[in-house]
């Protein structure tokens, strides 16, 4: 009996077309899904073969290898990474800061720092998506809880779209990734045939979140094929080495790390 490949994965919509055909692998290949923050343990520990990463944790644990050209990424707008504040942005003093995402928690701390000028005291919260209950100035939400709560009465501040404004670059929030002890090349392209087949499916895929999440279908097709990016090129990576070295900067990741793929 031949060994199933164990695949990490985020259970948010915006992962949706790079795994949807892979589901239809079960004889071949198992998912597991848990939230980002979680992932890289369970590579680390070999409970996984590859996983999503969020972008941060490739930096910080400095033994992944990332399977090229593909990326969960936005350029501009990303509705999915958004902070919602009592106050106008410029006088935010405490964030609470979801605590399932670390790369949108860098994130947020070097805009806030560097293109905001603004040092809050950060919390963790982990409330899903009823921000009424935060006792901060702001709160930050990732993934379909983000798409999901209301604007009514906050003020708000799309992550992506911040980004890009203050580099010009795209954003890159998370990657695929094996250990670099573990590097296996022919996961390269069962994950590049995956995102392929994805996007050419993005419709269905669309309809299935629009039901899963009783979104109205316009606002996950627009989100799959114009917020959420796919590629892993060469702005891309570009963004992802601006990250951090802002990240670096700040004590938030460690210096000297490279990016290194999974190839022979």
């Amino acid at each position: 009996m031949t060994k199933k490949l164990r695949i990490g994965v985020v259970p948010y919509m915006n992962a949706k077309p790079l795994i949807y055909t892979l589901t239809q692998q079960s004889d071949s290949v198992e998912l597991l899904f848990e939230v980002p923050s979680l992932l890289p343990e369970m590579l680390n520990n070999d409970h996984i073969d590859v996983a999503i990463i969020p972008s941060i944790e490739y930096f910080r644990n400095g033994n992944y290898a990332i399977v090229p050209n593909i990326s969960l990424s936005s350029l501009g707008t990303v509705e999915s990474v958004k902070i919602f504040s009592k106050v106008p942005i410029q006088n935010i003093r405490t964030a609470a800061l979801d605590k399932s995402s670390l790369t949108s928690c860098t994130l947020t701390k070097i805009l806030f720092k560097e293109y905001y000028h603004l040092s809050p005291q950060y919390t963790s919260w982990n409330n899903q998506y009823d921000i009424s209950r935060i006792d901060t100035d702001a709160v930050l939400i990732i993934g379909d809880n983000a798409m999901r709560a209301s604007d009514n009465g906050y003020f708000t501040l799309d992550l992506g779209q911040a980004w890009f404004e203050y580099t010009g670059l795209p954003f890159v929030y998370a990657v695929w990734a094996v250990k670099k002890t573990h590097r296996m090349p022919d996961i390269n392209i069962l994950l590049q045939n995956a995102k392929e087949c994805g996007m050419k499916l993005v419709k269905t895929i669309a309809a299935d979140e629009s039901q899963r999440l009783r979104f109205p279908y316009e606002k996950c097709l627009n989100y799959l094929t114009n917020s959420m990016k796919y590629n892993l090129g060469k702005n891309e990576i570009k963004g992802l080495q601006t990250f951090y070295h802002y990240a670096v900067s700040l004590g938030l990741a460690p210096q000297g790390v490279k990016i290194v793929f999974n190839e022979t």
